[in-house]
């Protein structure tokens, strides 16, 4: 299910919908995927979590995305791709149940120059859908790096858990054991920089051109004009912290992995939207 900006269907406009289409069902969110036919879906070996039913017993996902289209079709995909490894699949029943909302405008209020606004403060408009969306599923996931800055404000107008990106991508540095971060972002990564700086942990992050550089490059993805020549910024941005004797580097702007294409997979490199879609289908499952 894809929500727009202009136009939230009520609870019960939505769930009629989805009964009807048999897309997924969120009647009583976590109560199961709808398949009466025990005997022919296949139970999670690992968690035992089926519905009197038969079906599985799989929370729903509330995805605040858009920030930007790209990369939160790219996490979609992910997550679909995570569900396929870890849960029996039959038909279109093997996924959690999932709203999917594209915020068009910037999470957080900003001034006339496009700078955020201090203290950070989320745009209103970002609060009124995490509230929408929050009404009709179980948890919650934001598809942007830095719109976790304002993680617990949209918590309490949702009313809803999020998931949180920043939070799976330090425990995955924590399990490596890095030493010294580097970290790449959309301006300054502070979302990243001030938690590692909490832990203990040296990083690096770039400044000056390079960082401007990067910066266009990944608005030119969200505007769905990305070519070589922002591909190979994203590599070098990558090869300036690896100079600089990083043990491993966060990805941390949705965009950066779309970027380095294939690359992004490399060991020392971390995808938090990987991490993510990874994490929010085992918290469906839980």
């Amino acid at each position: 299910m894809v929500i727009g900006k202009s136009r939230l269907m009520g609870r019960r406009d939505a769930l009629t919908m989805l009964g009807a289409v048999g897309a997924l069902s969120l009647v009583g969110c976590g109560r199961g995927s709808g398949d009466t036919d025990a005997g022919r879906q296949p139970p999670l070996a690992a968690s035992g979590r089926d519905n009197k039913e038969g079906g599985l017993n799989l929370k729903s996902i509330g995805v605040l995305g858009g920030l930007g289209p790209q990369a939160t079709m790219d996490f979609e995909a992910r997550l679909h791709q995570v569900a396929q490894r870890l849960i029996p699949q039959r038909e279109n029943s093997g996924y959690p149940p999932m709203v999917l909302y594209y915020h068009r405008f910037p999470p957080i209020l900003l001034n006339e120059d496009s700078s955020p606004r201090f203290p950070i403060q989320p745009d209103p408009r970002l609060l009124e859908a995490a509230k929408r969306v929050g009404a009709i599923v179980d948890f919650m996931v934001i598809t942007s790096n830095g719109a976790h800055l304002v993680q617990e404000q949209i918590e309490q107008t949702a009313g809803r858990k999020v998931l949180s990106m920043i939070d799976v991508t330090l425990e995955e540095v924590r399990r490596r054991q890095w030493r010294k971060v580097g970290v790449l972002g959309f301006g300054d990564p502070m979302v990243y920089t001030k938690p590692l700086g909490e832990m203990k942990l040296a990083f690096e992050t770039i400044e000056g051109e390079l960082r401007g550089k990067l910066d266009g490059s990944i608005m030119r993805v969200m505007e769905g004009r990305d070519d070589a020549g922002s591909a190979g910024i994203a590599r070098d941005a990558v090869a300036a912290l690896r100079a600089r004797g990083v043990e491993g580097i966060i990805l941390g702007c949705t965009e950066i992995p779309l970027l380095l294409g294939g690359s992004a997979s490399e060991p020392d490199l971390v995808n938090p939207a990987q991490l993510l879609a990874e994490a929010a289908v085992r918290y469906a499952l839980a």
